[in-house]
């Protein structure tokens, strides 16, 4: 049991594998250009991250939080927690109280859940002050949204208070989420012109007009992380064809990559290797962690260049 659970902490660096790809660099410097912006604007400018599941939009969020991390400040003799960025999910189902409680325990307040829901209101305006808060993430914004049988709208309640929050504190948020629910905010206008900027990811590609689509720097990134633990891949993980396969195991979604690789090196491991091949794929493949994303009908760790070609072009 003890080589087992070691096998997975061998591993464990391969979810702090950032790839800075074109996308996620433009939403980067954009997001944090947001916050510049509020400053020197003096008013709330915001932003939308949209993506469908699996394509790092938290990592991005985390890696942006991790670049203004916390901080101690004496102040009148007193210590206090400066918080410049942080991160939560609307939780659901969400209620003005919900978020507000949710924040405040993101805030590290220790009465987050104790009071009236205007009470709450009030304490995380003045404690987003306090703490000098530039930015903040709401994830899963979706559950912002009333979804009826009939309709498909936001919340008017939250909406109005989300608005009346941004307003008062000055701090760019930033709405994270699924595209399709980017178009609805619009139905708002006052809610729509506080999120002025989108910011979109998609998932990883095989080719462009450039050559190499890429799928193969990601590729290239994980297996230059794990040499560090000295496992590495025959054949090379960024070669045309292991591309090619991982691509049609995984249509290009981070998330599906990453665990794909991840139960390959813990097969390779557990039987004493170092080395992780094409067979350690094909085992991990067929634990059809990737299904949801893909069904190809045959291992894609098994199918020649020429054979996959045909599968991606449909």
């Amino acid at each position: 049991m003890e080589k087992f659970d070691n096998d997975f902490e061998q591993i464990s660096s391969i979810n702090s594998i950032v790839v800075t790809s074109d996308e996620f660099m433009t939403a980067f410097h954009g997001i944090q250009n947001c916050v510049k912006r509020s400053i020197a604007y003096k008013e709330p400018i915001g932003s939308l991250l949209l993506a469908k599941g699996g394509l790092g939009k938290t990592t991005l969020c985390k890696t942006i939080v991790s670049q203004m991390p916390k901080s101690i400040k004496i102040e009148e003799g007193h210590r206090k927690t400066i918080i410049p960025a942080f991160y939560v999910e609307v939780p659901s189902p969400a209620t003005v109280k919900s978020l507000a409680i949710t924040m405040l325990h993101e805030l590290g307040d220790p009465t987050y859940n104790t009071g009236t829901t205007s009470y709450l209101t009030n304490r995380l305006s003045y404690l987003l002050g306090m703490c000098e808060t530039k930015l903040v993430f709401l994830d899963e914004f979706h559950h912002l949204f009333e979804r009826k049988q009939s309709y498909t709208r936001m919340n008017v309640t939250i909406g109005n208070w989300l608005k009346t929050l941004v307003n008062q504190t000055g701090i760019s948020f930033c709405l994270v989420g699924l595209p399709e629910f980017a178009e609805l905010l619009q139905v708002d206008s006052q809610i729509a012109r506080r999120f002025p900027f989108t910011y979109t990811l998609n998932p990883l590609y095989i080719e462009s007009s450039q050559g190499h689509g890429t799928i193969y720097a990601f590729l290239s990134e994980i297996a230059r992380k794990m040499a560090q633990q000295n496992i590495s891949f025959s054949p090379p993980l960024d070669n045309s064809l292991m591309g090619m396969q991982i691509y049609t195991a995984t249509q290009g979604y981070h998330s599906y990559i990453i665990s794909l690789i991840r139960e390959s090196i813990v097969n390779a491991l557990n039987e004493g290797r170092l080395i992780v091949n094409k067979s350690d794929f094909s085992t991990a493949w067929e634990l059809g962690i990737t299904d949801y994303i893909s069904k190809p009908n045959s291992d894609p760790f098994k199918m020649s260049l020429s054979q996959l070609a045909m599968k991606v072009r449909g």
